[in-house]
């Protein structure tokens, strides 16, 4: 007599929840190794350089556009040491950039990082040992 077959803790998911936990994984390695740039902006352009599009999945229904961020460096000697931000909450999103130092833009990624994690393993009922670690100040 054989044993029954092993039960996959998939076995019992719904088409819906398949879907969002391989969205789930397909952000995890889209975040696990550094992105190429969408365009790279020609020497005439007006911010010539690398520009990384990050179009954002909305939550809201009904949302008539779809949230773009652009992330760029500029090639020019004089303000290449930043990294330039539109987020869709600009006045004029694509045109109106904020200018960030390297170290904050740094800073500023790996809080967006720790941040999603926390979010995921929030969402999936994880504790971790890391979130009853005492939060630093900030810099």
């Amino acid at each position: 007599m054989s044993a029954p077959p092993e039960r996959h803790p998939a076995d019992g998911l719904t088409l819906a929840e398949l879907r969002t936990e391989l969205r789930h994984l397909i952000a995890l390695a889209d975040s696990a190794e550094r992105p190429k740039p969408t365009r790279i902006n020609p020497a005439g352009h007006a911010m010539p350089g690398h520009e990384w599009e990050i179009n954002q999945r909305v939550l809201a229904k009904n949302f008539q556009t779809i949230p773009t961020w652009l992330v760029r460096t500029v090639d020019e000697s004089e303000v290449a040491d930043a990294v330039y931000v539109s987020s869709p909450d600009c006045t004029h999103p694509t045109d109106d950039f904020i200018a960030m130092p390297t170290e904050d833009a740094r800073r500023l990624a790996m809080a967006l990082l720790a941040a999603a994690d926390r979010a995921d393993h929030t969402a999936l009922g994880i504790t971790r040992l890391e979130d009853s670690r005492k939060p630093q100040s900030g810099r």
